[in-house]
């Protein structure tokens, strides 16, 4: 018999804490950037580009079981974290429940295309909200329609984001185009999270959803966040019983062991194979390079 998942807390105060750090960092870049040496702004842009990355394994969560159960808290902190990762949270939101239903197959918007490399990959996926957006606007537009107060979501999330740049850009030029280029890097970072989180994986078999990290420091500062194959399966799960989760669908055969790995996606070994992977392949286009890598379970 399957148990029911815990309920989440009013507030999840590791989730909260690692947003707060956000939230402390901000005023030290507006107020300090003028005073700072070119060693210690490119040291608060590290410190920010770090705080971007785990904030989304905080925003992606909350998109599944909020952070804060409270509606106008719940509200505020999707509007914060959406900031905080450079993504308007109610567009971004609609894209990932995209991936949801698709499971990085055929539909998914944010999928590889056949025989593209990681790298145009990754490129393609990290500038195409900021510059050339209209195709995905449109899709995204038309999901926002169908529930109410969505579309009015949308906008003022784009509004925010942009916004938020813009006066950004006419108060501290510099201080833009440096804040700018640390999030496109974050963002690049976070689809390569996506591009090795579905590495060999099957939309179309319910055993080989996602790939499965079972790092321990990755998954203790992330959140469970590499218990991806779970995460599929039972995506509203909490990230605190995905570990058992995990355990109890490996025994009923739908966690493929091909699809285990005790590296990190950000591990140097599980990216270098992705790029290896994922190579464009020229000589031979008829080839889908998405069958020649070995699985990330190799690399040990």
């Amino acid at each position: 018999m399957t148990s029911r998942p815990a309920s989440p807390p009013a507030l999840d105060v590791p989730h909260l804490a690692v947003h707060a750090l956000w939230w402390a960092w901000v005023p030290a870049l507006l107020l300090g950037w003028d005073a700072l040496s070119e060693v210690g702004r490119a040291a608060l842009l590290v410190l920010g580009f770090v705080l971007l990355f785990w904030n989304y394994a905080v925003l992606h969560n909350h998109m599944h079981v909020p952070i804060a159960r409270p509606r106008a808290l719940r509200w505020l902190v999707s509007r914060t974290l959406g900031l905080a990762c450079g993504f308007a949270y109610r567009g971004f939101h609609i894209h990932h429940f995209n991936h949801h239903r698709y499971n990085d197959g055929e539909g998914d918007w944010g999928r590889r295309r056949p025989g593209e490399g990681a790298l145009t990959y990754l490129v393609r996926s990290t500038l195409t909200p900021w510059f050339w957006p209209y195709a995905l606007l449109g899709q995204i537009w038309k999901v926002a329609s169908q529930k109410r107060g969505q579309r009015a979501e949308l906008v003022l999330d784009f509004v925010l984001l942009q916004g938020s740049l813009v006066v950004l850009a006419l108060w501290r030029p510099w201080l833009a185009l440096s804040y700018f280029g640390m999030v496109l890097l974050g963002q690049l970072t976070i689809h390569l999270l996506n591009l090795a989180a579905h590495h060999e994986t099957d939309a179309t078999q319910r055993d080989g959803l996602g790939v499965t990290s079972t790092s321990r420091l990755y998954n203790l500062l992330c959140f469970n966040a590499g218990y991806h194959q779970a995460h599929h399966l039972r995506p509203q799960a909490p990230w605190r019983e995905l570990p058992a989760l995990t355990a109890r669908l490996a025994g009923e055969g739908l966690v493929r062991p091909t699809l285990q790995t005790p590296l990190a996606p950000i591990h140097p070994a599980w990216v270098v194979r992705l790029f290896r992977s994922y190579a464009p392949a020229p000589c031979n286009p008829q080839k889908d390079s998405t069958t020649t890598s070995e699985t990330p379970s190799a690399a040990t």
